[in-house]
């Protein structure tokens, strides 16, 4: 994916992730809200630090002393009361209820609730705790935590809200940004390996609905639409220059026995050329119509005998041509997977192409390697200015080149088929060396 291309999935995860951390912080506080504190928060953490001030005189009377979190509770809280019983005494501070004083419970009044209503509320509590090996008593009252309080100091008890809970919130937002752009790709990739597998051949392959996400089967099914459209179009592209191939070749043959009665030699070889020129081209035409629309038999076959046979076939023409032709196989068979009759179609175009090319006294070299290279070696005019990849398109014609523009267009055809490629270089002292490099070579 180029860089700086957006990622829905990954904006999938981010928006997933701050959802999810939203809505815990949002929970947690909701909790927070709906429960408040009765006033046991406050007041523990009144008796906590109330416990860490405390100490004894030399007569072993408690004695309280200022602390930074006693000093912070009492700013909060100014209604705090308490009072430390230990055995050497008790201690007061604030304005302690009679009840606490004298031991009896008397009845609350309206300031003890902070609003009207069913709610429970805790005046006071005891916590009893040892200090220096002795137990003590203490007795707070007068506190009580807002909401806001209660959310802040719980986030400050790290040990027991903070820590779980941002845990939470950074292992979940880490498992989103991990399996949600993991989990939205997939099906994605799926659908990109099947497009990867669409070569233009009249296979017919589609994506598959199936493998398809939801969101992305209307885009799928009219990509398939497009496909068949495509596939039609294609179709009855080939059966028309298939049909206007055929009509042509019967003219031809009638055109090119009729010159035979033509008297002037010179004008009757120049004729029989041109014909034999357009022959080849209708010939070529038939064959890259019908080379798509085929469905040959890939089996396994020998390179070395396919190539040899081609090249025996052209024997004549090389010489007719005064130029040499020479074959070059390996000791062995070289077996490769795919159609015989259209890699000798393409061996044969690669020894045409070299034929129209090469220079009378000149030789050719066809030969096959393993594990499946067929190598065709000219010293002609090579490619000249054009770009060896602009060669194999249709109706490309090398430099002072009088070829149909075809040949190496089927070759590259053939060699799509198989799964192959095609590589053109300079032949060393001027000319075009042509490769078909076959896959599925034996062991």
């Amino acid at each position: 994916m180029p860089r700086g291309q957006p990622s829905i999935a990954r904006l999938a995860a981010v928006l997933l992730s701050v959802v999810v951390a939203v809505t815990i912080l949002c929970t947690w506080t909701l909790v927070i809200a709906l429960q408040g504190d009765d006033g046991l928060l406050a007041q523990y953490d009144a008796a906590r630090a109330i416990k860490g001030a405390l100490s004894r005189d030399g007569d072993g009377a408690p004695v309280v002393s200022s602390t930074g979190d006693l000093d912070g509770i009492k700013r909060s809280f100014p209604d705090l009361w308490y009072v430390v019983t230990t055995k050497g005494g008790t201690l007061h501070y604030g304005a302690v209820p009679a009840s606490v004083r004298d031991g009896d419970v008397a009845a609350p009044d309206a300031s003890d609730f902070p609003e009207d209503g069913d709610a429970l509320r805790l005046t006071n509590a005891t916590v009893v705790t040892r200090v220096g090996g002795e137990f003590v008593r203490i007795q707070v009252g007068g506190a009580a935590y807002t909401p806001a309080q209660a959310a802040l100091t719980s986030l400050r008890d790290v040990n027991y809200t903070a820590i779980p809970i941002l845990a939470v919130v950074v292992a979940t937002i880490l498992v989103a940004l991990i399996t949600v752009p993991a989990l939205i790709a997939r099906p994605v990739r799926r659908v990109s390996h099947s497009a990867e597998r669409i070569d233009g051949g009249s296979d017919g392959i589609r994506l598959p609905l199936e493998e398809a996400p939801r969101e992305l089967v209307p885009m799928v099914a009219a990509f398939n639409r497009a496909l068949e459209r495509i596939d039609v179009a294609s179709a009855a592209q080939r059966r028309f220059l298939s049909n206007a191939a055929h009509e042509l070749r019967t003219p031809l043959t009638r055109v090119r026995t009729g010159l035979e009665r033509v008297e002037d030699p010179h004008l009757r070889r120049s004729l029989v050329a041109d014909i034999q020129s357009l022959s080849s081209t209708v010939t070529m035409l038939l064959q890259i119509a019908r080379l798509p629309s085929d469905s040959p038999e890939m089996r396994r076959f020998d390179l070395v005998a396919a190539v040899r046979a081609t090249t025996a076939e052209h024997v004549p023409a090389a010489l007719a041509a005064g130029v040499d032709v020479a074959f070059s196989g390996e000791g062995e068979a070289v077996l490769v997977t795919g159609s015989e009759t259209a890699a000798r179609i393409a061996a044969g175009n690669l020894l045409r192409n070299a034929l129209q090319h090469a220079r009378s006294g000149k030789s050719i070299l066809v030969e096959v390697r393993s594990p499946g290279t067929v190598r065709v070696i000219d010293h002609g005019d090579g490619v000249g200015d054009g770009a060896p990849a602009e060669m194999l398109q249709p109706f490309a014609r090398g430099q002072a080149s009088d070829g149909t523009g075809l040949g190496l267009a089927l070759v590259a055809q053939v060699m799509a088929m198989h799964g192959g490629s095609v590589a053109m270089d300079e032949t060393p002292g001027g000319g075009l060396t042509v490769s078909l490099m076959f896959p599925g070579a034996a062991a």
